[in-house]
């Protein structure tokens, strides 16, 4: 423990039940913080990653949708998941299923940079869907590019973490007397240890009003000697 205090640091339990207790010397806010992103972060990477999106189509669709439709896609895919597109016909749309077959292939090669067909064309009832999952480089260069952003930002908070730390730290304090024989402090540089006491200095203190005691009058100087002389307290 005194190891551990003089290192300003903490003193860990790592096993309790061996004989005799195994103990660190760490610091174990930063281990904390360490242990947390490390079991949870992948984690959280991997949870969504195989996991099925939906995007619903129209036959009819306009251009300017079906653009954002496909950024939207291209927002998941690198994300790791799968894509379902599916095409719905309503009424009498069901007589020109063509016209979603040629849509939803036209998705799938507009994809196709950074993504792969998993299951072709299938049709269920008034639903005409295709499946697509992403390619494996493109999710690697995603997960990559998270990873640096993450590893900058972390940099940035150590950064400030630390200047915040100088900012509150005390001020030095002003040496204390030397050992013995030693003068507690050195004079003035450029000139000989004021004896005054300070009443020089004092005075040029602004709002700070030091003034000499007024010296007796020669008269009351006079009438004390001879009341000394004739032997009077």
């Amino acid at each position: 423990m005194a190891r551990a205090r003089d290192a300003g640091l903490d003193l860990v339990e790592v096993s309790g039940d061996s004989v005799p207790p195994v103990c660190r010397i760490l610091d174990y806010g930063k281990f904390r913080y360490g242990s947390k992103h490390k079991d949870h972060g992948p984690q959280v990477r991997k949870q969504h990653f195989g996991q099925i999106k939906e995007l619903r189509l129209r036959p009819k669709i306009d251009k300017h949708d079906l653009e954002r439709k496909l950024t939207k896609a291209r927002e998941l895919l690198a994300e790791g998941y799968r894509l379902q597109l599916t095409c719905l016909f309503r009424g009498r749309e069901m007589t020109h299923t063509e016209l979603g077959e040629r849509l939803l292939n036209e998705v799938a090669a507009g994809l196709a940079e950074i993504s792969k067909l998993e299951r072709g064309l299938s049709r269920e009832g008034r639903r005409m869907n295709i499946m697509l999952m992403p390619k494996v480089e493109v999710v690697r260069a995603k997960t990559q590019e998270r990873d640096k952003i993450a590893r900058v930002r972390a940099a940035e908070i150590e950064a400030t973490r630390k200047k915040s730390k100088r900012k509150r730290e005390p001020d030095r304090k002003p040496p204390g007397p030397g050992p013995a024989g030693e003068p507690a402090s050195a004079p003035p540089a450029g000139g000989a240890v004021p004896t005054d006491g300070g009443a020089a200095l004092a005075s040029k203190i602004e709002g700070l009003d030091v003034t000499a005691a007024p010296e007796p009058e020669p008269e009351e100087k006079k009438n004390a000697q001879a009341e000394n002389a004739q032997g009077n307290p």
